[in-house]
This record gives C-alpha cells, structure tokens and sequence, in this order.
C-alpha cells in the first residue's frame, strides 16, 4: 500500500495543518478591517501564529501535510507560495484527499469526522507514524493521541502551551 511517499516519512514529524483558526485567526476573516491579498485573494495569515509555526519548523524540521479545505482552493504550488508570502520558512509537502461533498455534506460533527477520516487515510497509506493533526474542529474521538485542538480561534496556534505540546508531541512519537 505504501508507494513513493514512505521513505520520505520514515522517521521524519509530520504535521497534518489547517490554516482557518489556526494561522488565519477570526480577526483576520472576519473583519471589516481584514488585509486582502490581491495575489491568493485572501486574507493574511497572523503573524504571531506564524512565528509560532516557524519556531516548531525551525526544531522539529516536518513535513507539512495540508488537511485544511484550503486543498480545495488553490494547489500546492499556489499554498505554497501564499506560505512564502506568508514567511513561513517550509513548504507544503502534499494534501489530504477531499471527502467533503463525496462521502460527507451534512453538519459539524460530519465535517470533524471527515477530516479525521482525511487525515487517517493519508497515515495508513504512507504508513505514518509520527505527526500530529492541528486543526479548530474537534479530531480527539477519531485522532485522540495525535491532535492538537485549537480551542480559542482568536489565538490560533499561539495559543498559551501549544507550541510546547506540538513539539513535545513529534519529538516522543
């Protein structure tokens, strides 16, 4: 089942990203205030969560997996260029299947599931062993050993504690 992408993850951290609430906080989207950038068509990501994101890159070195429904907006030559423009200091590896809209369309508690089921389709076909998923929607039920939860969409990532548990997370795995 594991094809050309497992040797590449063979000891190595991964993060499983979402991008809404967890880089891009509520103030960002929804504000009347909101930086636009013409070049992606969105908004900018917070810069203090993105700081907190390049300080778990710059010590645990992953590989990103994008899980967030951004996959369905733009590819990961463009996600990667709005991570550039960004200055996130990695790239975009890869991203999730899509099951929203196929196998999934209903209400929250579908949508947490389907990305659960995103993301474990993706760790049982590599065959991943070390990462972490981190997201605003509620994964513990399908991913309770492997996700990081962002409770408070105002702060993201940068959420008092989180760096240290996402660290402490892909070193012990």
């Amino acid at each position: 089942m594991c094809v050309n992408h497992c040797s590449i993850f063979k000891n190595k951290p991964v993060i499983f990203l979402d991008i809404d609430s967890v880089l891009a906080l509520e103030a960002q989207f929804n504000s009347n205030n909101k930086k636009w950038n013409k070049e992606y068509n969105r908004y900018y990501f917070d810069s203090k969560c993105v700081k907190v994101l390049n300080q778990i890159i710059e010590v645990v070195n992953p590989i990103i997996i994008l899980s967030s429904d951004w996959k369905d907006k733009y590819s990961i030559k463009q996600m990667n260029r709005i991570f550039e423009i960004n200055k996130i200091n990695s790239k975009i590896f890869d991203n999730t299947v899509t099951l929203w809209g196929t196998l999934f369309n209903d209400y929250k508690t579908e949508l947490e599931l389907c990305r659960a089921t995103e993301i474990l389709i993706y760790v049982n076909k590599y065959d991943i062993g070390c990462y972490v998923a981190i997201d605003d929607l509620d994964l513990k039920h399908w991913i309770p050993n492997n996700f990081i939860h962002i409770t408070r969409i105002f702060e993201g990532i940068k959420q008092s504690g989180l760096k240290e548990k996402i660290i402490t997370k892909l070193n012990n795995n």
